[in-house]
């Protein structure tokens, strides 16, 4: 399933990408040229789902965890 690694790939890529927007020392031209990588990696993200369709990302996703019942409010 290669394009499930792909899509793995893809979305580290853009977590990397969203924490170098998110630093202090940013400067403008690095801000703009982060904005553009995140926009061409979720290009390639969507043109990838696209592909594979729903219902096999459907089974190559895995259900959120619910939070342990120690942290909930009420």
């Amino acid at each position: 399933m290669e394009s499930g690694t792909e899509l793995e790939n893809l979305r580290s890529a853009l977590s990397c990408v969203y924490e170098k927007l998110n630093a202090e020392s940013l400067t403008g031209p690095d801000s703009i040229e982060l904005v553009a990588r995140a926009e061409v990696i979720q290009d390639r993200i969507d043109a990838v789902e696209d592909v594979v369709g729903n219902d096999e990302l459907a089974r190559t996703r895995t259900p959120p965890t619910p939070p342990p019942s120690s942290d909930m409010l009420f």
